[in-house]
């Protein structure tokens, strides 16, 4: 019999107040698994603001993760109104130390405009230093050792540390350890540091046995002044010492800030008596921080034993596993996502995925959220970095690197490696090695184009929205959209005058705050208004409508294409509505030479045209003589000989003007970063002058485009543009600025018709439930297209439906939907397929909300405060997901709490992770009987362990845990 816990009070237990109402002084309060303590923690800051009158804005909160910041945001919202919760400053100790020194940084030799670096970037650089090794994580773990606890390094450990530091800083880019320690230096300096310190009357520390020595002198130095800690943690929940988490900090505190004694929370709210007993069993063998401490009690039965059972090898444990979970589920009716299988290592959680999979059980593979891990996201990540730092060849690589086959980048890498050039130098090398008409060649030089394209496309945007709404537009690095291969089939939005006015209609009551009311249709309504309130319209059903001026949406809107893709396509209308015109102002340029070789050829002809507001306004036309005789095959394409241009201005002559009349403008050549902009660059070095045009290709963006010849004559027949006489530097000028208007058009059309792929699950479902007999041929095409995204692994437009459909027994049930959709066997032959591009929706969607909350006056702004959101989004905690069996890791389990738990892998080889015949780290045990520790109290209900007496064909030794526990293990046969 499932019960249910009784942890979220309303008002605190005796153990809870006594440290919530305690003076305001410094107190440690400790904190067991399911004590409360982010209840404790979050009405001590009420108590502090509402009893003892503390300013909200001079309060201090650190927590763990930012999911975490974000939920006592949400609390202290509710108990003290938007305004004053606001004010109360809570986050990580990351982006803390970031905000900090981004402030005040200079006084203690930190650059503005500095980066973050993550875990890749570490690496890369570590690679730049002495090639790729494969120890180089252990060596940034000894790293963090050395700067955050002074464990020492090797002599030569210390060399290549030294110069991984000089690296970072000459690159004006910090890694994570660095910005706490470079904090620590500024809140020590005598002037910003006293300024600094003085902004706060109290700091609040959640998960004190996370912190390592270098943030305990972070939190001891801000609280320097006014000595008002509150520190609330467990050390018996300490798991992170890799990360240099030292539970040995809990008595330093203790002994610094003259505490007497610590306060305990005595309650367990969430365990069963008996899953406590043996976890408290197990941890108490460890050496504790406090000799005289409280033990927390449990307060409840569950109705079920804590069992552990002892199989002959993973494929028996697997194979119980799933049918138990399976059964278990049958007997109790839980939902998927009350259930969680715990492991050490992902090695373990990889097979269980498929396990879980092949039996068709819905579940989620942990391995974190941070929203830089998703391959869409870090391509994004990638150009912006670009765009910011354009000179940093580590993160010329990280964008490469997302667009080139990796074979091909090693094998430029190997080549920079022998030489003293780039890997840049290296990649052009091999295109020019290879046939003129190589796809090796045609995707290197179309990457390296991108690339320097993207740092002017950059400058065309006012905000990080407009700037990734144009980067999904296109391919996103080796992903690309589901609705890029069918653009040429879609309909665009802006041409279907029905769509347009309904766009018009919901944006102005999405502007004017309006709500918008939408008919009954049999369950159709229900994606349909997930649809319009994902894009922050208000939006209700038709019934609650109060007058016939309000907007009211019914099956007579978009007969075009239907309500659903009505719907759909009005919304894509609006949301890249803000894409502005990149290019209705610029200088096109064209250069005809005395040869086809970039290295030596010099201009006979250079134009260009001015274009304002997508219009030819001025022209600049001249002929050039050149040092060298023209060759007569180049005679030949472009009709100049040198009698031509024998009277004419040299190029040293012709320059200045030539400058002058581009101004400021971007200045786009066709196949320009193989051949015009070469030229130019070489022949301005060579008579002293400087080059800092902002330059952009246009042959990129029509091989993106256009799937026929990109040449500039045969684009000229696709637009329907004159193209006058080719090879004639003006007419081709001309030429190229009406293509590039035209093709600018193409892809603004082709971005409307792509966008808002994250609704595609719902827009399935939707289309499902359409009781039309005929669906006009694009509305067949969007069911084609949508039933992966309705049915997939990561959906969850069917788990929306099913939630606010049961209320209403006349609707379709979301069994009947899936058969409409394709069939319950349809559904588990995409699920089990997992493709990127099925995960690319959700992911955009998750983008999308980020960028929506990022402020900034300039782009520069706004882009460095979204590199560092996502920089240091890895130390969030793991999403919850209540329609699927949670599969993760023991160490990312913390603040989670699950009905059903089953710990795989609780034997000697595993838990405490000892291989035979070495000897045992005493300070692993002990943290090995902590995790053990955390996960066994993620348990509301039922608590299962496991066990194999073989894993990986290795013997895994006994079961010392169990042992210390007195647990009785059950063998079962694989037949069980």
């Amino acid at each position: 019999m499932m019960s249910s816990p009784t942890h979220r009070l309303l008002s605190p237990s005796p153990s809870q107040r006594e440290a919530i109402e305690a003076p305001p002084q410094s107190q440690l309060v400790m904190a067991g698994p399911g004590a409360g303590k982010t209840f404790c923690l979050i009405e001590r800051i009420h108590y502090l603001i509402e009893s003892l009158h503390f300013d909200p804005a001079r309060i201090c909160a650190f927590t763990f993760t930012n999911k975490a910041a974000g939920e006592i945001a949400s609390r202290l919202e509710c108990r003290l109104g938007d305004a004053r919760a606001e004010q109360v400053k809570r986050g990580t100790i990351h982006a803390f130390c970031a905000e900090l020194l981004r402030e005040a940084g200079e006084a203690v030799g930190v650059q503005k405009g500095f980066g973050i670096a993550d875990d890749k970037y570490q690496l890369a650089a570590l690679g730049r230093l002495e090639g790729k090794r494969r120890w180089h994580r252990t060596k940034l773990t000894q790293f963090s050792a050395h700067r955050l606890r002074g464990t020492p390094l090797r002599h030569d450990d210390h060399a290549l540390f030294e110069r991984y530091q000089k690296l970072l800083e000459k690159r004006n880019v910090l890694d994570f350890d660095s910005l706490v320690i470079n904090a620590v230096k500024l809140l020590n300096t005598e002037a910003a540091g006293s300024a600094l310190r003085g902004r706060w009357d109290v700091v609040l520390v959640d998960e004190f046995q996370d912190l390592n020595p270098v943030q305990y002198e972070l939190i001891t130095r801000l609280s320097l002044d006014h000595q008002h800690v509150f520190a609330v943690g467990d050390d018996d929940q300490s798991i992170y010492s890799w990360a240099g988490a030292d539970p040995t900090l809990f008595t330093r505190f203790s002994n610094e800030f003259s505490l007497s004694r610590a306060s305990y929370l005595g309650e367990n709210h969430r365990c069963p008596r008996e899953v406590f007993a043996f976890a408290q069993k197990l941890v108490s063998i460890n050496p504790r921080q406090f000799e005289n401490r409280t033990v927390p009690q449990a307060e409840r039965d569950s109705g079920f034993n804590t069992r552990a059972f002892s199989f002959d090898g993973e494929d028996s444990e697997e194979a119980w596993l799933v049918g138990d979970v399976r059964s278990d589920q049958a007997r109790s009716s839980h939902p998927w996502g009350k259930v969680a299988i715990l492991y050490r290592t992902h090695e373990t959680g990889n097979r269980l995925e498929t396990a879980f999979i092949n039996a068709g059980i819905p579940c989620r593979l942990s391995t974190g959220r941070a929203l830089a891990d998703d391959p869409v996201v870090s391509y994004v990540i990638a150009v912006i970095r670009m765009i910011l730092h354009p000179f940093d060849d580590l993160y010329q690589r990280a964008y490469l690197e997302k667009v080139l086959p990796q074979g091909l980048l090693d094998d430029a890498s190997a080549r920079a490696d022998r030489t003293a050039h780039s890997l840049w130098i290296q990649l052009r090398q091999i295109a020019a090695e290879l046939p003129l008409k190589d796809e090796t060649a045609r995707q290197i030089k179309r990457a390296l184009a991108d690339a320097t394209n993207l740092r002017t496309i950059g400058t065309q945007h006012a905000s990080i929205a407009t700037l990734v709404t144009e980067l999904l537009s296109r391919r996103v690095g080796k992903l690309k959209s589901a609705l890029d291969d069918h653009s040429d089939e879609i309909s665009d939005p802006a041409e279907l005058r029905d769509v347009v006015a309904l766009a018009a209609r919901l944006e102005q009551a999405r502007a004017k705050g309006e709500t918008v009311w939408v008919e009954s249709m049999g369950g159709m309504e229900i994606p349909l208004m997930r649809m319009l309130g994902e894009t922050r319209i208000a939006v209700s059903p038709v019934d609650g409508c109060q007058s016939a001026l309000d907007v009211i949406i019914g099956r007579g809107e978009t007969k075009s294409v239907g309500l659903p893709l009505g719907i759909f396509k009005a919304l894509q209308l609006i949301e890249t509505r803000g894409s502005h015109d990149s290019f209705s102002d610029f200088c096109a340029v064209d250069l005809e030479t005395t040869d086809r070789d970039t290295s030596s050829a010099e201009i006979v002809e250079i134009a260009a045209v001015r274009v304002r507001n997508g219009e030819i306004v001025d022209e600049y036309h001249r002929l050039v003589k050149p040092t060298v005789a023209i060759a007569v095959a180049a005679t030949a394409t472009h009709g100049y000989s040198d009698a031509d241009v024998a009277g004419k201005p040299s190029f040293t002559e012709v320059w200045p003007s030539f400058r002058e009349f581009c101004g400021d403008d971007i200045i786009v050549a066709h196949n320009g970063f193989a051949f015009d902009f070469p030229i130019l660059k070489r022949m301005t070095a060579q008579i002293g002058a400087s080059f800092d045009l902002a330059l952009y290709d246009s042959l990129p963006l029509a091989r993106d485009l256009i799937t026929t010849s990109c040449k500039l004559v045969d684009l000229c027949r696709s637009f329907d543009v004159e193209a006058g006489t080719s090879h004639h530097a003006l007419d081709d000028t001309k030429a190229l600025a009406k293509v590039l208007r035209a093709l600018v058009k193409t892809r603004q059309s082709r971005l409307r018709k792509t966008s808002l792929t994250e609704m595609l699950g719902h827009l399935g479902v939707a289309l499902a439930l359409d009781q039309k007999s005929e669906p006009t041929e694009e509305e067949a095409l969007f069911r084609n297209i949508t039933v992966p995204f309705a049915l997939g692994h990561y959906s969850r437009a069917l788990d929306y439906y099913e939630q606010e459909s049961k209320s209403d027994e006349k609707l379709p049930t979301v069994d009947e939907v899936i058969e409409t959709l394709g069939g319950a066997a349809r559904m588990l032959a995409i699920r089990k397929s997992k493709s990127a591009e099925e995960r690319y929706p959700l992911v955009v969607g998750r983008l999308r909300r980020l960028i929506s909350e990022i402020d900034g006056a300039t782009l520069d702004e706004q882009l460095a405060i979204f590199l560092e959101r996502v920089t240091l989004s890895q130390f969030e905690g793991q999403e919850h997901d209540e329609a699927r069996v949670h599969l993760a890791t023991l160490h990312s389990t913390k603040g989670l709490e699950f009905s059903r738990v089953y710990i795989v892998g609780v034997e000697d080889g595993q838990m405490p992770g000892i291989p035979r015949n070495r000897n045992i780290d005493q300070g692993e045990v002990e943290e090995a009987r902590r995790l053990l520790y955390v996960g066994m109290t993620r348990t509301i209900d039922r608590l299962v362990m496991t066990r194999v007496e073989t894993r990986n064909n290795n013997p895994t030794g006994g079961h010392r845990f169990f042992d210390e526990m007195g647990l009785t293990v059950s063998t079962l046969l694989p037949t069980e």
